[in-house]
């Protein structure tokens, strides 16, 4: 038997934001990569997606949802976030972290990338044309599952769409295989049914940011 890495779908625990919890305050943020934020006794799991608010001084993370990583009792890092040039932290803050559902009625589930961006470098001296490549593209995220309109998170996709929101999606794989979070706004969803058959649906997230593998 081969001895690569796998990990059964089944098995595999995928959570879904519905909602916010409590606020946890802020007593300081330094500036380094990545980014560490002080909150006493915060209680908050790796993984944790939370929307800073109310800074003064490290403006710059405003109004923005982050990631949790590597928390310990009275503070954790923001992931992927480097605040080396950033407005010194000065005072107050909040972080107030997304609540999840389990997401029973999922069926599949299809990430894909975008394309990078291509910029065209070519000058007078170029013999042929020169490309750089630009920011990455996080793509889509399709969700299939068994349609229960009433269901907390399939209700939790239309507030979305509806209010323009993002929500976060957290794939935890079996076998301590690692965590997955993604961040995106809901672009479409549908369903649909036939005889013989359940009623099924999907809804296709546009990522926005980095995908982040913890």
């Amino acid at each position: 038997m081969s001895s690569g890495a796998r990990f059964k779908f089944n098995g595999s625990q995928v959570q879904v934001s519905i909602g916010s919890g409590v606020a946890k305050n802020i007593t300081d943020i330094t500036e380094a990569d990545p980014a560490v934020v002080t909150s006493v006794a915060h209680g908050l799991a790796l993984g944790a997606v939370g929307r800073i608010a109310a800074v003064v001084g490290m403006t710059e993370l405003n109004n923005k949802l982050f990631v949790v990583d590597n928390p310990a009792t009275d503070d954790f890092e923001l992931a992927g976030v480097d605040s080396t040039g950033y407005t010194p932290y000065t005072s107050g803050g909040t972080f107030t972290p997304l609540t999840y559902s389990d997401f029973c009625e999922l069926t599949g589930a299809d990430q894909q990338d975008g394309t990078a961006d291509e910029i065209d470098v070519t000058t007078v001296c170029s013999t042929a044309k020169e490309f750089e490549v630009g920011l990455s593209d996080s793509g889509t995220l399709t969700l299939n599952y068994n349609y229960a309109p009433n269901s907390t998170i399939q209700d939790a996709f239309r507030a979305a769409k509806k209010a323009g929101t993002e929500v976060a999606v957290r794939i935890t794989f079996p076998n301590a295989g690692g965590t997955i979070v993604m961040i995106g706004s809901v672009q479409q969803s549908s369903f649909t049914g036939a005889v013989g058959q359940v009623w099924t649906g999907s809804t296709q997230l546009k990522l926005t940011g980095e995908i982040f593998v913890l």
